[in-house]
C-alpha cells in the first residue's frame, strides 16, 4: 500500500503560496508514476554511470502525468518567482531499511522508488552530474546525519545549515538540485528553506545591489570536497548577483563566502537579511520532492536532533545541469562525474 503525507508549505505569514510553487499529486497521478517505476530495472549504483539507465529514464519520463510534466517544462524555461518547486504525494518505497549511519549508499535498500522519482522529475530539467570529490562521486546521494559531525556545516550535520547555493565554487556547479524525502526527522522540526533573489530584490538598495554585482567575493571549497583545511581552494573572485536587472542570478554561500573588504561584506549581510525575509520553509515529508533552481535560490535547513536509531531523517539528492556539454572536458569517457577539483584548471585568479 502506498502511503500519503500532507504538510502545508507556508510562508512567514502563514499563507499558502500559489500553484506555481506547490504541486500536489492526486492518487491517480501518484499511481501512474508508481506504474512507470515498476517497469524500470533495478539500479546497480556501482555501475550507474555508464549504464543505460539514463536513456531508459528519458524514454519513461514521457509518460508521467501531463500536469507534472507541464510544470517541470515551464520551470526549466522560466523558473518561477520562488526559484523552487515542491512536488508532493510522489510514490514512496514500500519498506525502508535503517537510515544509513555513514551517509553512503545503503546496501540494504532493495527497492528504487525514491531514486526513480528523482531521475524521472529531474531529467525534465537537465542531465545528471556529480563530482568525484563529493560523496565518493555518487550520482544519487544520501543526505542523513552522521554521528560525531553534528556541528558540521554540511548535509551530514544536524545544526542550522546556513543559506547556500550548491557548489558555487565549482566551474560546473549544478543548475538544479532535487531533494527527495524518504524519512523525516523524529520530531519533524527540520525545515528545509529556500529564498529567491528575485523576491529579495525589493529589500535591497541600489547601492547594495551595485556592490553585490562587483567581483568582490570568493567562495572556499566545501569541506565535503576536502577533509584537510590546508587543502581548501577558492573560486575566482566573482559577483554575488549577475545577469538581468529584473530577474538576476545569484551565487552565494554565507558560511564559506568571503568579501574583499568590509563594505562588500556589509552588502553581503544585507542580502542575507533580505533572503531571510522572503524565506519559505517546511518539513519535508516522505514522498515530497523539493527542486531548487541553484542559479536564483539559496537553500537552508533548521537544526534537528538525530537519535542514531536507524529512523533518522533521510533525503536523497540529485544534481542536474542544462548544458551538459559545457563540462565535457571534466568528465572522463562521456560519463556524468567530474574529475577531482584539484585537476580542474582554476584560471582567472582561482587558487
Amino acid at each position: 500500500m502506498i502511503r500519503t503525507y500532507h504538510q502545508d508549505f507556508l510562508d512567514k505569514n502563514g499563507d499558502c503560496p500559489t500553484n506555481e510553487f506547490n504541486i500536489e499529486l492526486n492518487n491517480q497521478e501518484r499511481d501512474t508514476i508508481s506504474d512507470i517505476i515498476n517497469y524500470l530495472p533495478p539500479i546497480d549504483f556501482g555501475r550507474l554511470d555508464g549504464s543505460n539507465i539514463f536513456t531508459l529514464v528519458e524514454l519513461a519520463k514521457r509518460h508521467i502525468p501531463e500536469k507534472i510534466a507541464t510544470q517541470l517544462i515551464e520551470f526549466k524555461r522560466n523558473s518561477n518567482n520562488y526559484g523552487t518547486l515542491l512536488i508532493r504525494n510522489l510514490p514512496v518505497d514500500p519498506d525502508l531499511p535503517p537510515t544509513p549511519e555513514d551517509g553512503r549508499i545503503s546496501p540494504d535498500k532493495t527497492s528504487y522508488v525514491s531514486e526513480y522519482n528523482l531521475l524521472l522529475m529531474m531529467m525534465y530539467l537537465g542531465e545528471p552530474i556529480a563530482y568525484a570529490d563529493e560523496k565518493e562521486g555518487a550520482l544519487i546521494q544520501n543526505i542523513c546525519p552522521v554521528k560525531g559531525f553534528e556541528d558540521k556545516q554540511e548535509n551530514i550535520g544536524s545544526t542550522y545549515l546556513e543559506f547556500h547555493m550548491e557548489d558555487g565554487f565549482h566551474p560546473h556547479k549544478p543548475d538544479y538540485i532535487g531533494l527527495y524525502c524518504l524519512r523525516s526527522d523524529h520530531e519533524r522540526t527540520a525545515k528545509t528553506g529556500s529564498a529567491s533573489v528575485h523576491r529579495a530584490l525589493p529589500y535591497l538598495s541600489s547601492k547594495t545591489i551595485s556592490l553585490l554585482r562587483q567581483p568582490f567575493y570568493r567562495i572556499r571549497t566545501s569541506s565535503s570536497f576536502s577533509s584537510n583545511e590546508e587543502e581548501f581552494m577558492y573560486s575566482q573572485l566573482m559577483p554575488v548577483i549577475s545577469g538581468d536587472n529584473l530577474e538576476p542570478e545569484m551565487c552565494v554561500d554565507f558560511y564559506t563566502m568571503e568579501a574583499v573588504n568590509s563594505v562588500a561584506n556589509l552588502a553581503l549581510e544585507i542580502l542575507k537579511s533580505s533572503l531571510l525575509r522572503v524565506n519559505m520553509d517546511c518539513v519535508l515529508m516522505p514522498g515530497d520532492l523539493m527542486i531548487v533552481d541553484n542559479r536564483v535560490a539559496a537553500h537552508s535547513r533548521t537544526a534537528f536532533k538525530p537519535r542514531y536509531d536507524g529512523k533518522d531523517r533521510w533525503l536523497q539528492r540529485l544534481f542536474v545541469v542544462q548544458d551538459f556539454r559545457r563540462s565535457r572536458g571534466s568528465r572522463f569517457g562521456g560519463g556524468h562525474i567530474c574529475v577531482p577539483l584539484s585537476l580542474e584548471f582554476f584560471s582567472n585568479g582561482a587558487v
